[in-house]
């Protein structure tokens, strides 16, 4: 159960609803490649903030596949879909987070990378 109305991200429904029509969300694709030229091809830690699917971690390590990332997200249908996606990948840690709470101790990163989700939180912890 949700215990917190305004955060709908705990509903399977709402998770999965999202992950259908994402590809769709318009100047997606824009907003990526901006990310994407901005971020250093020789950057070693990515974390990302409310990974989702793993989409934009997906994206970064393309060209950057050395670089070790972690992936963090609290939804438990959509922690499955990033577990999936970086299932053979042992350079990317998918860790259970929920971005309400404070960051947990995770070292020094290169880049700080969030798609869709930081703009959800209330107040920064």
């Amino acid at each position: 159960m949700n215990t917190n109305p305004s955060n709908l991200w705990t509903s399977a429904e709402h998770a999965l609803g999202y992950l259908v029509r994402a590809d769709a969300i318009p100047h997606r694709t824009e907003g990526e490649a901006v990310l994407l030229d901005h971020v250093l091809k020789t950057v070693q830690r990515i974390l990302d903030l409310g990974t989702r699917d793993g989409r934009l971690l997906a994206l970064l390590k393309i060209d950057r596949p050395l670089a070790q990332g972690i992936a963090l997200e609290f939804s438990p249908a959509i922690l499955a879909a990033a577990q999936s996606q970086f299932a053979t990948d042992p350079t990317v840690k998918v860790v259970t987070h929920n971005l309400d709470h404070p960051l947990p101790e995770l070292g020094p990163f290169d880049a700080i990378i969030s798609s869709f989700a930081i703009h959800h939180l209330d107040r920064c912890p």
